[in-house]
């Protein structure tokens, strides 16, 4: 379990670094104006307790990463501007088993930083609720 942190730290590390690197002012003083062009990059990971904990980069403007779907993802936290408590995305059935999972995501969407935290009964919960985001 360090080992996976310490993985999706340098990972994150290393996608905020190139996003400093892009969204750099060109003039002293100059700020980037957040639009849809602004570089964002977000550490998602994903923990089911244990040793079972995965985590990704995604980043947005344009989309990529190491996400396996960066631009369905980069649409969905579009659609809520980077609040990501907002997301409801598939209502439907799951199982009442209680095997939770938590999903985290941290980083900066356009010009603002983003800190987010869900605990989910299951798997099922968090893929109606965040849909591809967290599928990874």
């Amino acid at each position: 379990m360090p080992f996976a942190r310490r993985t999706a730290a340098l990972a994150l590390a290393a996608a905020l670094g190139s996003l400093a690197a892009t969204a750099a002012p060109t003039a002293a003083g100059a700020a980037p104006r957040p639009g849809p062009e602004t570089p964002s990059a977000l550490l998602l990971t994903v923990d089911a307790g244990g040793d079972d904990v995965r985590a990704t980069v995604l980043v947005c403007g344009p989309a990529g990463g190491l996400h396996p779907d960066p631009a369905t993802a980069c649409r969905l936290v579009a659609r809520v501007d980077g609040h990501l408590d907002a997301l409801e995305v598939q209502p439907g059935p799951c199982t009442r088993e209680y095997a939770p999972v938590t999903a985290r995501a941290v980083g900066f969407w356009q010009d603002r930083p983003v800190a987010y935290t869900r605990t989910f009964d299951n798997r099922c919960h968090l893929l109606r609720g965040t849909d591809v985001l967290f599928d990874f």
